[in-house]
């Protein structure tokens, strides 16, 4: 059985082809609620910040609470979007669909913004 098989049901996780190992990766979790609106916007949104600033950098965990609840309930996320920062620690966690696009650049401590 491959890694990906014991995944449980309602988690995707998304890798870069090539990682840049002189600069630092990040790792993200990102609970959404299927396809609702929002979670759509932070999908995309998440997807469009990393290519941007951390192409080949990153990794992407995606969990449907519909799908994965008791892994929302592990990690105490009651509202969704939410996006956990695993790596580098100390992580954070954001709330919402990403959209405030400097915010989340200074949370993530990236071009420049500091937080």
């Amino acid at each position: 059985m491959s890694r990906a098989d014991r995944r449980p049901a309602g988690v995707q996780t998304r890798r870069p082809q090539t990682a840049k190992a002189t600069k630092r990766a990040y790792a993200f979790r990102l609970f959404v609620a299927g396809s609702e609106p929002n979670s759509m916007e932070a999908r995309q949104n998440l997807a469009r910040l990393c290519e941007t600033h951390l192409k080949g950098r990153h990794r992407i965990e995606i969990v449907d609470v519909f799908k994965s609840a008791a892994i929302a309930l592990k990690h105490r996320v009651v509202v969704t979007p939410t996006l956990i920062v695993i790596e580098p620690r100390p992580g954070v966690t954001l709330l919402g669909n990403l959209s405030d696009t400097r915010q989340v650049l200074s949370t993530l401590r990236l071009n420049g913004y500091a937080r």
